[in-house]
């Protein structure tokens, strides 16, 4: 069955290098590498959203959260979901007129240069972080699907040299045409599969049993549990691939509709990935936990057993794919094009798939440190929730000094290390105090504006 395994990826493989080949010839400039030239419909701004959220945190990530905390892991994902509804909503603001190409453009229009400046570097963090967990992902998959032929190592390489490759090539038309494959290959591979194993096995009847699986909260705790939700809600709101989705939308209609036809369609993947990581639990108690999902393959026979797989693996491109290019959009027009001062859209256009090429590397470098997928992405995340709060103040009251937002933001960061460097995250989650703080200055901001103005 490994044979069959083998043959299939690299079948996959050949269908995304060539999906990705084909829409080179329409990236032949910077904005239709970055953006698609804002020409795509509805149905491919559907498969980007779902896409973007169906990763390997999603899918290998929430299989491994369930294995270890029960049907609550879900709660990590409920907040996405809410966000995406909130995003479709705000979407006229967010765009303000199809001007916008990053999270430096939204928050540009509210603060200064130097705000929007920090929060890219913010939101660009975390982007590379997020490539980070799907190439995690990916080497966790091959290792244990291809045992004695891929390490854990060299599946995370092979991971990110096929979809840094399609996404250098094509850019965010390449992102879109395989989003389509990826997630045609998820739904088809993951609910048949999933539905094979929770109906042809008992193990869920008997985890219902245990402890803490089938409780709402389970292990986690309601702090917990809410904490994962709330931080979802903010990362997922602003998120720069969201933005750059929306951004390559034909209209905001078909933009607005994309998005909450992709939440749609990436729900259901989900619930069905929560549910095969407690199966898992029953089936094989003692595995390492990230690879509840992979585990599954020898329950299901070969006709299942192989999109079941590529439903796996799909998930860390397709996710990967958007976060990538949304961090080199982010790169390129926030950073690399005022610094540079290019002004030849041939240049900028080389630049952009070198860029892309270097976050890809880094991203897979970075991967070597990775311990536990949904918690390490929640910490991460509290960087966008400051970047949130200051945008969403903006938005809904009167402007505050820029001087209070970039203090709010500045101040996030020093949290979130201070943090880690002590381990008070073992404690208390960071999007509490960094919450705390980035109110209480733009309080402090909105105190000090009032009192000037009655002067």
């Amino acid at each position: 069955m490994t044979g069959g395994f083998l043959v299939s990826i690299l079948a996959y493989i050949c269908l995304l290098w060539a999906t990705g080949l084909y829409v080179t010839r329409k990236s032949t400039s910077t904005d239709a590498y970055l953006i698609a030239s804002r020409g795509l419909s509805m149905p491919f701004v559907s498969v980007l959203t779902a896409g973007t959220w169906i990763g390997g945190v999603s899918i290998v990530g929430m299989a491994q959260g369930a294995y270890i905390h029960g049907i609550s892991a879900l709660w990590f994902q409920a907040g996405i979901w809410i966000a995406m509804c909130g995003t479709a909503l705000l979407l006229n603001k967010i765009m303000e007129g199809k001007k916008t190409y990053s999270i430096l453009d939204v928050v540009g229009n509210l603060y200064d240069a130097k705000t929007a400046r920090l929060a890219g570097i913010m939101q660009l963090v975390f982007s590379i972080w997020v490539v980070t967990m799907q190439i995690v992902g990916g080497g966790a998959i091959l290792s244990v699907i291809l045992k004695g032929q891929i390490s854990f190592k060299t599946g995370m390489a092979l991971t990110a040299v096929v979809f840094v490759l399609y996404n250098m090539a094509g850019g965010f038309t390449a992102t879109a045409y395989t989003n389509l494959v990826h997630i045609c290959a998820i739904f088809i591979g993951m609910i048949g599969g999933g539905l094979y194993i929770l109906f042809n096995t008992d193990a869920i009847h008997h985890m219902t049993t245990q402890a803490h699986y089938f409780q709402p909260f389970g292990d986690l705790g309601i702090p917990q549990a809410l904490s994962w939700a709330y931080i979802n809600f903010t990362l997922g709101v602003l998120a720069q691939p969201v933005i750059n989705t929306a951004s390559s939308a034909k209209s905001l209609r078909e933009g607005r509709n994309g998005i909450l036809i992709g939440n749609l369609i990436a729900i259901p993947v989900v619930i069905v990935a929560a549910l095969c990581g407690i199966a898992a639990k029953h089936l094989f108690p003692d595995i390492p936990s990230l690879s509840a999902l992979p585990a599954l393959l020898g329950v299901l026979p070969p006709y299942l057993a192989i999109p079941f797989l590529i439903s796996m693996w799909a998930p860390l491109m397709s996710s990967g794919s958007p976060f990538l290019m949304g961090a080199t959009t982010l790169t390129v027009k926030g950073y690399i094009a005022p610094l540079l001062k290019v002004k030849a859209d041939k240049n900028l256009l080389l630049i952009s798939r070198f860029t892309t090429l270097v976050i890809g590397i880094v991203s897979l470098l970075l991967g070597f440190f990775v311990k536990e997928i949904l918690r390490e992405v929640t910490w991460i995340a509290v960087l966008l929730s400051a970047i949130v709060y200051i945008v969403f103040i903006g938005w809904i009251g009167k402007r505050i000094s820029s001087t209070y937002a970039f203090v709010s933001l500045l101040g996030t960061v020093i949290i979130v290390l201070f943090s880690f460097v002590f381990g008070f995250y073992r404690y208390v989650h960071p999007v509490w105090p960094v919450t705390l703080y980035v109110f209480s200055v733009l309080g402090v901001g909105k105190l000090t504006r009032r009192q000037t103005g009655e002067i």
